[in-house]
C-alpha cells in the first residue's frame, strides 16, 4: 500500500486514486498539542501558508486515474472517486484552513494526460479574508490538457470579503485535440450580510491558449476598491467550453432565458464558447452555470452529466 504524507505530519492511503507509487510529499512536523492548524508548517517570519498541490492524470488499463500527487502544505486531495466508471477520474481539492488571508501563497497544478479525463471541484466555497493592511495573497492555479485529453474544472465560487488583497491567476494550456469545460465564479464582499467589497486589492486573471496560442486573456484589477463595469453588482461569472459549435451557442442562449436574477452574455471564438454573468450574489450564477455544463457536456463531452456527489451535500 503506497502512502504519503498529508502535510500535517499524518498520512493518507494513496492506494484509491494512484495506480503506482505517488511522489513523497513534504511531511510537516505535528504541531505541539493545542496548536491551531493555521499555525503548523510555518515559520514565525513568513506571514501565511506555502503550499503547493500538483496532479498527474492518466488512462492506464482502460481507467483514468491520479498516478501523481505532490504536495506541500494544507493544499491536497484525500481520493479520487469514479462515480462515472472508469472513463472519469472525479478529485475535489481540500485546503484545510477554510479561508485564505494575507500572506498566503498557494499554487496549484495539474497534468491531464493523453485519454485520460479529469473532473475537478471544491467542496465549498473558497474564502478571502480581510488583509487589514498586510501582504496579499496569491492563488496561480495552472493546467495542462494533452491531446485526447479532458478536463473539467468546476469549482464552486470564490467569495473576498471587504479589504481582502488578493492576486488569482487560472490558466489553461491546452494542446490540439484537448476539450475543457471551466467555469470561475467570483463574489465580492458579503450582500446577504450587508457588507460590500468597498476597499482592498484585486487582480483577477483568467487565461486559455491552444497549440501554444492563446485564445482567452481576461484581466480584472481594482479600481479604487472596486471592479469597473459590474454595473452594481457583485457576483460575476465565466465560463469556457472547447470544442463547440453554433448549435450548442443556441442551446446556452435558451436555457439560460429560464434565470431571471442574473444577466449573461454568450458568444463564440473559433470553437471556444465563452460565457459571462453578472448577478447581486452568487447563487443564480451557480445555479445557471451547473445547468449549462448539464447541456454543454453531452455535446462537447459526449458524456451525460454526472454531477459530483459534493454539490449535494
Amino acid at each position: 500500500m503506497n502512502r504519503i504524507a498529508d502535510g500535517y505530519g499524518a498520512e493518507a492511503d494513496e492506494s484509491a486514486c494512484s495506480a503506482g507509487p505517488p511522489p513523497g510529499g513534504t511531511a510537516v512536523p505535528p504541531a505541539m498539542p493545542g496548536t491551531p492548524h493555521r499555525h503548523r508548517a510555518l515559520a514565525p517570519d513568513q506571514g501565511g501558508w506555502q503550499a503547493t498541490l500538483r496532479l498527474g492524470f492518466a488512462r492506464r488499463r482502460g481507467r483514468s486515474l491520479v498516478v501523481a500527487r505532490q504536495h506541500e502544505g494544507p493544499l491536497r486531495i484525500q481520493r479520487a472517486f469514479h462515480p462515472e466508471g472508469d472513463d472519469v477520474c472525479h478529485v475535489y481539492l481540500l485546503h484545510p484552513p477554510a479561508g485564505i488571508v494575507a500572506g498566503d501563497r498557494l499554487s496549484v497544478d495539474l497534468e491531464v494526460g493523453a485519454d485520460s479525463h479529469a473532473l475537478v471541484t471544491t467542496p465549498g466555497a473558497t474564502r478571502w479574508y480581510d488583509a487589514r493592511g498586510r501582504a496579499e495573497a496569491r492563488l496561480e492555479q495552472r493546467s495542462s490538457v494533452a491531446a485526447g485529453a479532458c478536463l473539467e474544472w468546476l469549482p464552486q465560487e470564490s467569495i473576498f470579503f471587504d479589504g481582502a488583497a488578493a492576486r488569482q491567476s487560472t490558466r489553461f494550456a491546452l494542446d490540439e485535440g484537448a476539450r475543457l469545460i471551466a467555469w470561475e465564479i467570483t463574489g465580492l464582499g458579503r450582500p446577504a450580510a450587508a457588507e460590500p467589497y468597498a476597499r482592498g486589492r484585486l487582480d483577477l486573471r483568467l487565461e486559455l491558449e491552444q497549440g501554444g496560442r492563446p485564445r482567452l486573456l481576461e484581466r480584472q484589477r481594482t479600481w479604487a476598491g472596486r471592479l469597473p463595469g459590474l454595473r452594481g453588482a457583485a457576483a460575476i461569472g465565466q465560463l469556457v467550453c472547447t470544442p463547440s459549435d453554433d448549435a450548442m451557442l443556441e442551446s446556452i442562449r435558451r436555457r439560460l432565458e429560464g434565470f431571471a436574477h442574473a444577466r449573461f452574455g454568450v458568444t463564440r471564438i473559433d470553437d471556444l464558447l465563452v460565457a459571462r454573468a453578472l448577478a447581486h450574489h452568487c447563487e443564480p450564477i451557480a445555479l445557471a452555470w451547473r445547468a449549462v455544463w448539464e447541456t454543454l457536456r453531452p455535446a462537447a463531452l459526449g458524456r451525460p452529466a454526472s454531477a459530483p456527489r459534493i454539490w449535494r451535500t
